[in-house]
């Protein structure tokens, strides 16, 4: 429903919504633009329109919760957030292909029950374990703050949190030894990632930063190589791919 919705109104003058919903299966590991597939037999559900695509400053947060592009009153920016909660609880993944001008498609993939592999217990107890290292946390939605603390907690690692990137500088400067990686999102007021990562190595050359975001062209990815960006993490955050980033970053510390 929130997935159609939003291609209606993305179609302002008209045009062509088309729901396509398919069995098929995966028979390899495979990284969509939101989450990844393990092997197994899927419904694949796919919701398209001719409307009037994403933007990339958009496509970078959409998913966030409480964000949105409506005015005051129109919307919770909650819709895209259920709808990433919802399917990553069931094991799947979402993919998005857009074009602005020209239209978008989001494809959901959810395992058949019982048939999906599904990673035990044993596989997550060997994911990559910091040992007390120092994490800054940087974004400015305080949810998302609080999630990746939590997540990071739990791999073994001191997370501090900043809502405010201008705030997370400022910490900086006053004790730039007391942090061992930077973890940092892109889409923020007042100072995006890459130009907090700018002041942050001009400080600090050697400290590792991995830069979050939602959206990976080509654009994103010289900036981040300009300021000496050590890895980029796509959101929304999954603990595997964070645990085995901070992980090669921590490895490279040694």
């Amino acid at each position: 429903m929130n997935l159609c919705t939003n291609a209606l109104q993305a179609m302002e003058h008209g045009g062509v919504l088309e729901v396509v919903l398919e069995r098929t299966d995966v028979a390899q590991n495979r990284r969509l633009s939101h989450g990844a597939l393990v092997p197994g037999d899927y419904v694949r559900l796919c919701v398209s329109d001719t409307g009037s695509g994403i933007p990339p400053q958009v496509l970078d947060r959409m998913f966030d919760p409480f964000f949105t592009t409506k005015g005051v009153g129109e919307g919770t920016g909650l819709g895209l957030s259920l709808v990433h909660g919802i399917v990553a609880d069931l094991g799947g993944a979402i993919d998005v292909r857009t074009i602005v001008g020209q239209g978008t498609m989001f494809t959901i993939w959810l395992p058949i029950a019982g048939e999906a592999t599904v990673p035990s217990a044993d596989v997550a107890a060997k994911l990559p374990h910091g040992e007390g290292q120092t994490v800054m946390i940087v974004d400015d939605e305080k949810a998302l703050v609080a999630l990746a603390e939590e997540m990071l907690a739990k791999l073994g690692y001191e997370p501090i949190g900043f809502s405010s990137s201008v705030l997370a500088l400022d910490a900086f400067r006053k004790a730039p030894q007391s942090f061992d990686v930077v973890l940092t999102d892109e889409t923020m007021p007042e100072l995006i990632g890459t130009d907090l990562a700018h002041e942050i190595r001009l400080l600090r050359p050697d400290i590792p930063i991995v830069l979050m975001s939602g959206y990976s062209g080509a654009q994103l990815n010289e900036r981040a190589r300009a300021v000496g960006v050590r890895e980029i993490l796509r959101k929304p955050l999954q603990s595997k791919d964070i645990a085995e980033c901070l992980g090669r970053v921590v490895r490279s510390l040694v």
